[in-house]
């Protein structure tokens, strides 16, 4: 009887490093502004936006946050995002970078006011195309991979 052949995977490639870390930034960027948007007045939820996006998408989401909290709004809901990297450039002048095209499902998560619980219309289509850019930061200490830009493509339904 011979014995049982083993065979290892390759080692991923740069590449598949490079989107497994920028999918991974996405995922945890989703989680922290759903959080934020869901309770915008608990705290300053800057830092932790900053651990897994950079700007002006971190900006943007700060910004957001906090004006769900002076307007008195809060997210109810999880954002629900279908990702495809499209392109991932190693050598890209702003530092490594991998470029996500996202569906959103606008109905999966709702702004409603706070004191009344009533929905607030949202102004977009269902399903819509989110452009994502994921960036490694070569120059920060530990070189994270951050959310740079997302755009929302409202006229392209997906």
């Amino acid at each position: 009887m011979a014995a049982p052949t083993t065979t290892t995977a390759p080692p991923p490639t740069p590449e598949e490093l490079a989107e497994e870390a920028a999918t991974t930034a996405f995922t945890e960027f989703l989680r922290v502004t759903d959080a934020a948007s869901q309770d915008p007045g608990a705290r300053d939820w800057e830092p932790e936006i900053r651990q897994y996006a950079g700007d002006p998408a971190a900006y943007l989401a700060v910004q957001a946050v906090r004006d769900y909290a002076v307007l008195g709004l809060r997210q109810a809901g999880e954002s629900q995002v279908d990702v495809e990297v499209m392109s991932v450039d190693l050598a890209a002048p702003e530092g490594p970078t991998v470029a996500i095209t996202g569906c959103y499902d606008s109905q999966s998560s709702q702004l409603v006011k706070v004191d009344t619980g009533e929905p607030v219309p949202p102004g977009t289509p269902p399903r819509y195309v989110w452009d994502i850019a994921v960036i490694q930061y070569l120059s920060e200490p530990g070189a994270p991979w951050l959310v740079s830009t997302l755009e929302p493509r409202t006229d392209q339904p997906c």
